[in-house]
């Protein structure tokens, strides 16, 4: 039930959670992760090789002169615009859901807005998980 079905030359085909995808070179994993960070049809796909997360909104960087990839701190400008616009859903699910992210081990998280990084993608969704953790505690 998505406005895909309005046109497209085929109907669309959702993947089940943990369900691959193969695309030519590369081999795609779905991950559910329902409210993480917003809406309840969230998911992920990750490169099954370990190379790549497409991780859409979980680290928004706001601004014009990012650059395209970076291996600096992409975690505290997006804490920041997380915190100013308080656009996440809040899920008591998100240490889990973001350890299954991390247990991806991606050395590129692709963001939908920002810079890409590269680098320990498991470690910064473990920590992404911590701020989380904390300010629901706080």
């Amino acid at each position: 039930m998505v406005n895909i079905d309005d046109i497209a030359d085929r109907g669309p085909r959702a993947l089940a959670d943990g369900e691959t995808l193969a695309t030519g070179r590369r081999t795609w994993q779905w991950l559910d992760a329902p409210q993480m960070p917003h809406g309840w049809d969230a998911g992920y796909l990750c490169d099954t090789s370990g190379d790549a997360l497409l991780c859409g909104d979980l680290f928004t960087q706001g601004g014009a002169d990012t650059p395209p990839l970076t291996e600096s701190d992409i975690l505290g400008p997006s804490e920041d615009f997380r915190k100013g616009m308080d656009y996440y859903s809040h899920t008591r699910n998100a240490p889990a859901l973001m350890e299954k992210l991390a247990a991806t081990e991606p050395r590129l998280l692709a963001c939908m807005h920002g810079s890409a990084w590269a680098g320990d993608g498991g470690a910064l969704l473990r920590a992404l998980g911590r701020e989380l953790e904390e300010s629901e505690a706080g």
